[in-house]
């Protein structure tokens, strides 16, 4: 988003810079750059008043205010979309600071008086009550893509984790009341192994039921449907798909029957 500089020095411009806006529970910060280290972090309980700026002030659309106790932030949105996203979420980190303002300005402070009610100073009170400040924000999580994402994350670690589960068994072997390095943190490895073991395990049979799932699917689907329309070679791509998950059940069945076997004779 575009911001206006909030005339920390007493005879600094204030023009508009492209910044990178960060919102946690605690800050409100901008950066340079995405991910740089932020020039500016305002505490959310130091927010007044979160409110729209009218457009006759900058001559520009999008523009919103965050007031604080001796500046006020002006910040300007790509659209009208993200200006609400950002109006909506920061009311509700604010909406219970106790010291939250009852009246503000709509318009800017410029040339020495406010735009709006045409003030001169620019500790004078609001000239307009502030919106409502209950904000129900509707956040719907996928939770089946969700489960995907941790699934995929699972099974992209899958390889580190039979290396440490290794590493561990290994360490064991050598030295019972040694101790095992991961990340510079050292572990009991028998403890470290059991929990792997437990890990491991639970995964592999979160991976066979995410085959047995897809093959269901699979199945399910008839010739001709929206999801395997009419066509050449979409039937034979889908006996493929479904050849695909088959083999990946038995490979997933074989691991799982060697993982399991190899807990079950697992020192103690």
């Amino acid at each position: 988003m575009t911001k206006r500089a909030q005339g920390r020095k007493k005879f600094g411009i204030k023009n508009f810079k492209i910044r990178f806006f960060r919102l946690t529970t605690q800050y409100l910060s901008y950066s340079k750059t995405e991910g740089g280290n932020p020039l500016c972090q305002i505490p959310v309980d130091q927010i007044l008043a979160v409110e729209r700026v009218e457009e006759s002030s900058f001559k520009i659309k999008n523009m919103f205010q965050l007031v604080q106790p001796n500046r006020t932030l002006y910040i300007q949105a790509m659209n009208c979309v993200e200006e609400k996203e950002w109006l909506d979420l920061l009311t509700k980190v604010c909406q219970y600071n106790s010291h939250r303002l009852k009246q503000y300005h709509p318009g800017a402070y410029i040339n020495s008086h406010w735009q709006c009610c045409k003030a001169g100073c620019e500790q004078a009170p609001g000239c307009s009550a502030v919106s409502n400040m209950e904000c129900d924000l509707k956040i719907h999580i996928d939770s089946d893509r969700e489960m995907e994402r941790l699934y995929a994350l699972l099974m992209d670690n899958m390889a580190s984790l039979e290396k440490l589960h290794s590493a561990c068994e290994s360490a064991m072997h050598i030295d019972k009341n040694g101790e095992v390095s991961i990340g510079g943190v050292n572990l009991d490895p028998a403890i470290s192994y059991k929990s792997l073991n437990s890990v491991i395990a639970s995964i592999m049979q979160l991976h066979q039921e995410h085959k047995n799932h897809q093959r269901r699917l699979l199945r399910s689907l008839k010739y001709g449907s929206k999801q395997a329309p009419i066509g050449d070679d979409n039937y034979l791509l889908l006996a493929s798909s479904i050849d695909k998950v088959d083999a990946g059940n038995s490979a997933g069945s074989d691991k799982s029957m060697q993982m399991a076997r190899k807990t079950s004779s697992s020192p103690v």
